[in-house]
């Protein structure tokens, strides 16, 4: 929903929000990675002082993901100082002018648990979704601060010990930043500002968490709670390898030719509501007609 449309369904009172900024169609955000060590150490220098906790994050080359915890004008006065910093720098550094603007952002109230999960896996999904990589390899999000028991075996120098021109430098602000947070590699730690045990407790444990990380059907849920219009669209070839290990997980088969004719249906509904496969392309895969499969779906 955008922010002019939107009406704060907690009335004040803390509640967590999913913030999407606009995708920038001819220009980068974060180009290099000294763009992308930027904008998280933006995220992490723009907290002290919000009364926001900060539970999950994405930075892509053309837009980012936030989710936040605090009262609804507490996360768009947070947000809004993200997207400011952001712009000033863009103009400096590219001399591009007029790209952000913190009206141009898709809000979402999030008030179910299950519409949590979902946002936190989605948002950490996006590297997969966009082809770059793994989202557990990605370095521009919040993944490595869930249930990863080496969290607090990487250790970085201290703001408090860096020379004050050195942190000029690296966060371009002669702010005074909190102590406790450790740089690495030019970066603030996740962990020192990323408020993961509230996305912890949300997954109980570490299996349901990766667990949840490796479905193919969260963008559909995602999309359907919030009405949002991009898509996953996997090629022939992506969409058969997924299906094959379907067969093997569900059907106990090792392909779909080895399907009787109601399995074969059974699939077919998996491929549309799973992984947003059209009608045309289920039919390719699974060679049911379309007059079946318009009866069907």
């Amino acid at each position: 929903m955008q922010r002019k449309d939107f009406t704060d369904p907690f009335g004040g009172k803390p509640g967590v929000f999913f913030f999407t900024s606009s995708h920038l169609e001819t220009n980068y955000l974060f180009k290099e990675d000294d763009d992308f060590k930027y904008g998280v150490n933006t995220l992490a220098i723009c907290l002290p002082g919000s009364e926001v906790s900060l539970l999950c994050y994405c930075l892509m080359v053309n837009h980012l993901h936030l989710l936040l915890y605090g009262t609804y004008d507490d996360c768009v006065s947070y947000y809004d100082k993200v997207m400011v910093r952001l712009a000033v720098w863009l103009r400096r550094k590219r001399g591009l002018r007029g790209l952000l603007t913190t009206g141009d952002v898709d809000i979402q109230a999030i008030t179910e648990p299950k519409q949590f999960r979902n946002v936190v896996l989605y948002i950490l999904r996006n590297p997969y979704r966009a082809r770059v990589c793994s989202p557990f390899s990605y370095r521009w999000s919040s993944i490595d601060t869930y249930f990863n028991p080496f969290r607090d075996a990487v250790s970085g120098i201290q703001v408090c010990d860096i020379a004050v021109t050195q942190v000029y430098k690296l966060f371009g602000t002669r702010k005074e930043c909190p102590a406790h947070y450790e740089v690495l590699d030019g970066v603030v730690l996740n962990r020192c500002f990323v408020e993961y045990p509230k996305v912890e407790k949300q997954f109980s444990d570490s299996l349901v968490f990766f667990d949840a990380m490796r479905l193919y059907d969260l963008e559909s849920a995602v999309r359907l709670s919030f009405g949002l219009e991009e898509k996953v669209r996997f090629s022939d070839a992506e969409l058969m390898e997924r299906l094959r290990l379907v067969c093997k997980e569900e059907f106990h088969v090792s392909d779909i030719t080895r399907l009787d004719r109601k399995s074969i249906l059974l699939l077919a509904r998996m491929a549309a509501r799973r992984y947003g496969a059209g009608k045309k392309q289920i039919g390719r895969v699974t060679g049911l007609s379309q007059e079946i499969l318009n009866t069907l779906l």
